[in-house]
């Protein structure tokens, strides 16, 4: 398609536009947005050119990057002057803006060998698109140890290169990583194996066996619960986002993720159920819309979320008014509230926002429910997965404590 040749002065005035429409205030836009768009024109001004060119967005992106290495402007600066170049581009390409989180390039970067061997593992077989990329990472680290020991491809590897990187890994890794790592790096050598791919044969190698543990993890309690509640400003739209989505993962268990994708759709308000294909697993739930939670729920729909077209529920309080990117935005926004409410977190303490969901099924567990239905509620498809949480019942495991009462205790001495 060929691109219809756009000045950069009207570009800028339609990106202006798409901005406020997209939700931003006008004295953000014209007081902090404004400057950095406005360098880019000027770039070109400089330059004696007045019609968009890719080529010229590059050469002001290089400028940028020059002075920010040579320390004439700060970070924040730079930042800035990237987005905007970008909003030049995004708008030159599709004639709108698009707001996406940018994911990160992986720091493990392949030759085109590798690369090659990498995109066809990937494409042998229908990888669930949650294991996919754990694949392609683990792959993407063993591939790039050979490349950094200067072995360009696997034909000149051998066994004792790989060992090398399993020691690597064991030495720096968790168990449960390592784990992982030998489980997906092994499936790698299968595939290599079966296609015939000349590459040392370190499918037994990979197949030794790391015990995961499973630590007890812990959970947030009523009390717990109850104070993060009360430092949630209600009054506010952000308030009104907030607490819906806590009380949501207090009341029905789902993960972070799944909040972040519920849909409006999703509810049915009649019977007060909640449909949702869970992201991790793939499968449906059907779960009840409690009563505190709904409530919060209808309080923001009504009073608080900004208008926008977006199917799903929560949104980002600031502009643009899009659905949150992921689960990890409700993990921060739980943990400030964690620390408001002075709950000393730690790490691996089982208090950030998963915690809720512990706590539903160890209430679950202490008031009788079977662990089949826990395991049903929670999604789980190994009923095993569930089994997890019998620790948490510590009142209940009491009782299947051993009683050494009548054992007879004799003092002995050496």
């Amino acid at each position: 398609m060929t691109k219809q040749t756009l000045s950069v002065t009207e570009m800028f005035s339609s990106i202006m536009e798409l901005l406020e429409q997209a939700g931003y205030a006008k004295h953000t836009l014209w007081g902090n947005m404004y400057g950095s768009i406005r360098s880019v024109v000027s770039f070109y001004h400089e330059k004696g050119i007045c019609d968009y060119d890719p080529a010229v967005t590059l050469e002001f992106l290089q400028t940028v990057e020059r002075r920010y290495r040579d320390g004439e402007i700060c970070r924040e600066y730079y930042n800035a002057q990237k987005r905007a170049a970008r909003k030049f581009e995004m708008f030159h390409a599709t004639g709108t803006l698009t707001w996406e989180c940018t994911k990160r390039t992986s720091k493990y970067q392949l030759n085109e060998e590798y690369s090659r061997l990498l995109d066809a593992f990937l494409s042998s077989r229908d990888f669930h698109e949650n294991t996919k990329w754990d694949f392609a990472w683990a792959v993407r680290r063993y591939l790039s140890f050979f490349q950094e020991k200067g072995i360009p491809s696997l034909d000149r590897a051998s066994i004792n290169d790989s060992r090398e990187f399993v020691i690597g890994a064991a030495a720096s890794m968790a168990a449960g990583s390592l784990h992982n790592l030998l489980c997906y790096v092994r499936q790698f050598h299968i595939f290599l194996k079966d296609s015939g791919e000349k590459a040392p044969d370190c499918i037994s190698l990979f197949s030794y066996h790391v015990p995961r543990k499973m630590p007890v993890r812990g959970y947030v309690s009523d009390e717990e619960l109850t104070a993060i509640i009360g430092q949630v400003d209600t009054s506010t739209s952000m308030g009104k986002r907030d607490k819906g989505i806590i009380m949501l993962g207090a009341t029905t268990g789902l993960r972070a993720v799944d909040i972040a994708r519920l849909k409006l759709t999703d509810i049915d308000w009649i019977r007060g159920e909640i449909h949702v294909m869970q992201s991790k697993t793939g499968g449906m739930l059907y779960l009840p819309l409690l009563p505190e939670a709904g409530e919060s729920i209808k309080d923001y729909i009504l009073n608080g979320r900004p208008d926008s077209d977006a199917p799903e529920i929560f949104l980002r309080e600031k502009a643009p008014f899009v659905p949150m990117a992921s689960g990890v935005g409700i993990g921060y926004m739980f943990d400030c509230y964690c620390k408001k409410a002075g709950i000393d977190r730690k790490p691996f303490d089982g208090k950030g926002f998963h915690g809720l969901r512990r706590r539903l099924a160890r209430n679950m567990l202490v008031s009788g429910t079977p662990v089949t239905t826990i395991a049903q509620v929670l999604g789980h498809q190994n009923l095993d997965t569930a089994k997890q949480y019998l620790s948490l019942d510590s009142q209940n495991l009491k009782t299947c404590a051993l009683d050494f009462s009548c054992v007879p205790l004799e003092r002995r001495f050496p």
